[in-house]
C-alpha cells in the first residue's frame, strides 16, 4: 500500500513589527540629510550608467551610418550648359505662378465636369 506524502507547510513566521512613520523619520531622516549629496551623486551616476547602456547600440549604429555617409562619394552637380538661359528670381517666380495657375485651372475644369455629371444625374431622378 502506498502512502501519500503530504507536504508540510512552513512554520508560520512571527509577525513583523510595524514601525510607525514617526520612528522611521527619526531614524532615517538624519542619515539621509547627512549623506544627501552622496545619495544624489549615486542616483545620478546609476541613471547615467543605465542610460548609456541602453543608448550604446544606437550610438554604434549612428557611428556606423556616419562612417558610411562619409565614405560614400558625393555627387558633383554638373554646371548648366553654356547655352542655357539664366533666369533671375522674378522670371523663376513668374514661371512658377503660371504653372500653378495652369494646374488650378485644370482642377477647376475637372470639378466643373463632375458637377455637371452630378447635376445631370440629379436631374434624371424624378421625385
Amino acid at each position: 500500500m502506498r502512502r501519500k506524502i503530504s507536504k508540510k507547510s512552513p512554520a508560520p513566521r512571527p509577525p513583523v513589527p510595524v514601525t510607525e512613520p514617526e520612528m522611521v523619520e527619526k531614524e532615517i531622516m538624519p542619515f539621509v540629510l547627512r549623506h544627501e549629496d552622496e545619495i544624489i551623486t549615486y542616483i545620478r551616476e546609476k541613471a547615467i550608467k543605465e542610460t548609456m547602456k541602453s543608448l550604446a547600440p544606437l550610438l554604434e549604429k549612428l557611428e556606423e551610418a556616419v562612417k558610411q555617409h562619409e565614405a560614400a562619394p558625393v555627387p558633383v552637380a554638373s554646371p548648366p550648359p553654356p547655352d542655357a538661359p539664366v533666369m533671375n528670381y522674378e522670371e523663376q517666380l513668374k514661371k512658377l505662378q503660371e504653372a500653378s495657375t495652369a494646374k488650378i485651372k485644370e482642377k477647376e475644369l475637372k470639378i466643373m465636369e463632375r458637377m455637371n455629371k452630378l447635376n445631370t444625374r440629379l436631374g434624371n431622378i424624378k421625385p
